[in-house]
């Protein structure tokens, strides 16, 4: 699958007074320290793992695309 050669592991670097939250793409949890990053449909998806990139590309791609 070609977003497996695009798709990277990113580490989050906050600072300590940064109250910034990176929730993932697909299920909402926050991710604290490994983001999953993938571009799916031209914009940049952020992932708990890649289980959360392939269930959002199972479940969530077909019904936006089925709403445009």
């Amino acid at each position: 699958m070609a977003a497996e050669q695009t798709a990277e592991w990113a580490t989050i670097r906050p600072q300590i007074w940064e109250t910034v939250v990176t929730p993932c793409d697909c299920c909402g949890q926050v991710v604290a320290k490994r983001l999953w990053k993938v571009e799916i449909g031209g914009q940049e998806r952020r992932f708990c793992g890649p289980e959360c990139e392939k269930l959002y590309r199972a479940y969530v791609v077909p019904k936006l695309e089925r709403t445009q």
